[in-house]
């Protein structure tokens, strides 16, 4: 089915409303109100009606996979747990040489994950332990039932798609003789032992530490726990080995480098030595000469010239002072002179004394004479004193400027000798300078090679063995629960695909929706299928006569009445009932329409005519014995219409029966007698019921659709295929334009799983309202009403 339509809930009245009259040239499928399909709804329907094959595919896994597990090796599992040191321990620095893992890089952790699984490790452990001489690791153990009945499928794909799928291998060169350990190495055994504990090898970190988690599972428990701790150790002593390598390489690297550094320096210092002996820098006082012993001149130099100037001024000051006396007690040497202050001294005095001695005594007076004298003996020791305090200073000055003239003759000495020295300076230094480096950088060197030549006896690796992993008792796989629950469940899944390509190719009708947009032409109704011992052909219209308030019943009634109402200008007295391939049950829908007309209104004459010439069916539908009388016979005239016209004692119906494979048949339908048959039985009863054969199956359908004022064409529900029913519907349209399509023996059970809201949903969900019994009635119970005829 290539989509899940729903047509709107119809009820019997609401049947009537779908049908175009028969005025109308055509009979077309009624126009629905648009409804957003609801696709959940329609997907759970679709898993409801489908899960017998959905719980069947998941049953079907589960016994393939019980077979497997019971086939399978139990595997054990066995971890064990490694802590890497995060913390740092370094006896000495040799992060260049000895760097160990970064546990606060992510990367380096799991590049450390990967040196754990990686082939070399394993391959230690492998011949630790001896695992190539193992059975359950080396390949060399016999296959299982489930292994064996793959072995072909497997050898085929290895010799056959897969050399095919896979590119052309490229040209072997001659290789070199191996060594013994590329003959390890090449073989079979050790290969696939590798191979198995790769296999059941898992290395992880445990959740967001630093713990990394070896996991090995195995056939044997004991072995797992012994390869999870092999690898352990082996991780460790492979950065233990690892760290040594990179101390014996550095070591020997820093050897050759030491020594080389050893000449370098070695060169340069006699480069030193032999520029000073060349530029006679060594032991020349002239070479000690340099710019700071320049400078202590310069500022000696300075010096003395600043001492001359300043005796030059105290010279001139006395000059000055011994021309006024009154100032040369402003001159430091006359002030801080003891002598000269007492006779300054003496000579204020006798001042005092004169002028004391002048204001009573005259110029001549002894005393004042006396006065006069001892003032000139002051004044003459007090310039005498003078002099000899200026010749010390101009001592001093000739001194100042003898010390001078020496100082700057040796500045300009000097700045010639430095001159001349400070090219050879230069160099000098320019040389002791690569020498200094040379012996800086072999220093360097050589204390970090006594730190690695200390650093072989301490190494320790970046991790360690938190916990051991112990034998498991218990097999970690297969896991029967988790296995079998999976294998229903992919089951399941695979059904549930099943199902919906079983959908998707589904090439039946199974609504009245699908029909209608299929054919074009509007459906008259569905009518339940009867089960059970009632399901044979006669025991089905015995069923529908004695129950006429079953299902089955009213969706028959529900028909004629829509036919009867959807053509009120003018009913139909001849209706033919065809379908468009055999056993769709339209010869005993006919049986059961006739009977129920005429015993739900005994005033109304109903005849049933078997137009099918071929089969002629009729009679085990009505569940008779003998045929007596048939339409062949009335229409060539060897008995009349009583003697083939019949009556049915359950019903009261009158019919007409047909002989099996009548010859020409079609020349008997299309004959005047025929015609003229048809409008007799018009004119004696209220209905005719005409019972053609398939559509498909001969071209007699189509003269008595024809010859009827109505076609009613039976599609059995889930199973004629659409195109045939398509095909039908329009050969019968090329006839007639009076045509409803009725869909027979819907399964209500199987109807109600699809949920389309037509009849069939009505039926199966309202069946308790029809009050169908199959008792009959009791005595005395009241008789079916009788009504009068029109």
């Amino acid at each position: 089915m290539g989509s899940f339509p729903r047509s709107d809930q119809i009820a019997d009245d609401a049947a009537i409303n779908r049908i175009v009259p028969a005025s109308e040239p055509g009979v077309l499928a009624p126009v629905r109100p648009s409804e957003a399909p609801d696709q959940l709804w329609e997907w759970l329907r679709l898993l409801n009606r489908r899960k017998a094959l959905i719980v069947g595919c998941g049953l079907v896994a589960v016994a393939l996979m019980a077979l497997i597990i019971a086939q399978a090796t139990p595997m054990y599992r066995a971890s064990a747990r490694l802590l890497l040191d995060t913390r740092t321990f370094k006896v000495v620095s040799t992060e260049a040489a000895l760097s160990g893992v970064d546990t606060m890089n992510l990367g380096a952790i799991q590049s450390e994950l990967e040196v754990i699984q990686s082939e070399f490790l394993i391959g230690r452990v492998v011949d630790k332990l001896g695992l190539a001489n193992n059975p359950d690791f080396n390949g060399t153990k016999p296959p299982g039932f489930i292994d064996s009945a793959f072995a072909p499928l497997r050898e085929l794909w290895a010799t056959g798609i897969s050399t095919l799928l896979a590119p052309a291998p490229k040209p072997q060169q001659a290789q070199p003789a191996r060594s013994s350990r590329a003959a390890e190495e090449s073989d079979p055994r050790r290969r696939a032992a590798i191979g198995a504990v790769a296999g059941g090898l898992n290395v992880t970190l445990l959740g967001r530490t630093y713990v990394i988690l070896i996991t090995v599972e195995s056939p044997d428990g004991a072995m797992s726990a012994r390869i999870a701790n092999a690898l352990a150790e082996a991780y460790l002593a492979d950065q233990i080995d690892t760290k040594n390598e990179a101390n014996r390489r550095a070591t020997e690297w820093l050897e050759q480098r030491l020594a080389e550094l050893r000449r370098n320096l070695q060169v340069a210092e006699e480069a030193v030595a032999a520029y000073r002996r060349d530029k006679g820098l060594a032991g020349s006082p002239e070479g000690t000469v340099s710019t700071q012993t320049l400078s202590e001149l310069n500022g000696k130099y300075v010096a003395a010239r600043t001492k001359r100037i300043e005796r030059e001024a105290r010279l001139v000051a006395l000059s000055k002072a011994s021309l006024n006396p009154g100032e040369i007690a402003n001159i430091a040497e006359v002030s801080g002179n003891t002598t000269l202050a007492a006779l300054r001294i003496q000579d204020v005095e006798l001042n005092r004394k004169m002028a004391e001695l002048s204001a009573t005594l005259g110029d001549n007076h002894p005393k004042i004479m006396q006065a006069r004298n001892e003032l000139a003996s002051v004044r003459a020791r007090f310039l005498g004193e003078t002099q000899r305090i200026t010749l010390a200073v101009r001592a001093e000055l000739d001194a100042a400027k003898a010390e001078e003239d020496e100082l700057k003759e040796l500045v300009d000495k000097a700045a010639v000798v430095s001159g001349t020295a400070s090219q050879y300076e230069a160099e000098q230094k320019a040389l002791e300078r690569e020498a200094q480096s040379n012996r800086t950088l072999y220093e360097s060197f050589l204390t970090r090679f006594k730190e690695l030549r200390e650093q072989q006896d301490i190494q320790r690796a970046d991790a360690r063995i938190l916990a051991y992993a112990q034998p498991s008792g218990a097999p970690s796989s297969p896991n029967y629960k988790t296995g079998l629950m999976a294998a229903f469940v992919i089951g399941c899944l695979l059904g549930m695909a099943g199902a919906v390509a079983a959908e998707k190719l589904d090439r039946v009708f199974r609504s009245a929706a699908q029909v209608e947009d299929a054919t074009g032409v509007g459906v008259l109704g569905m009518v339940p299928e009867v089960k059970g011992a009632a399901a044979q052909r006669s025991n089905v219209v015995t069923h529908v006569l004695e129950n006429n308030t079953s299902p089955a019943a009213e969706a028959i009634r529900a028909v004629f009445t829509a036919i009867s109402l959807g053509s009120l200008d003018r009913p139909p007295r001849v209706i033919a009932v065809t379908s468009s391939t055999p056993s769709e049950g339209k010869t005993t829908f006919v049986a059961s329409l006739g009977g129920l007309l005429t015993k739900m209104n005994a005033s109304r004459r109903v005849l049933i005519v078997d137009l099918d010439l071929r089969q002629a069916r009729m009679l085990a539908a009505l569940g008779l014995k003998d045929r007596g009388g048939t339409i062949d016979d009335y229409l060539m005239g060897l008995k009349t219409l009583e003697e083939c016209t019949k009556r049915h004692e359950n019903s009261g119906v009158d019919y007409i029966l047909a002989r099996p494979n009548t010859p020409n048949a079609p020349e008997i339908l299309e004959s005047h007698a025929m015609k003229a048959a048809l409008a007799t039985f018009s004119e004696r009863y209220d209905l005719v019921i005409l019972d053609g054969p398939p559509v498909m199956a001969v071209s007699d359908a189509r003269i008595i659709a024809r010859l009827a004022d109505y076609t009613v064409f039976i599609v059995q529900w889930a199973k004629t295929p659409r195109e045939v029913v398509k095909t039908a519907v329009n050969a019968l349209l090329g006839v007639s334009s009076h045509v409803g399509i009725v869909i027979n023996r819907v399964n209500l059970a199987k109807h109600a799983r699809y949920g389309y809201g037509d009849h069939g949903d009505y039926y199966s969900r309202y069946r308790g309202y029809y009050g169908a019994s199959s008792e009959p009635p009791a005595a005395g119970a009241r008789p079916p009403l009788t009504l009068a005829k029109r």
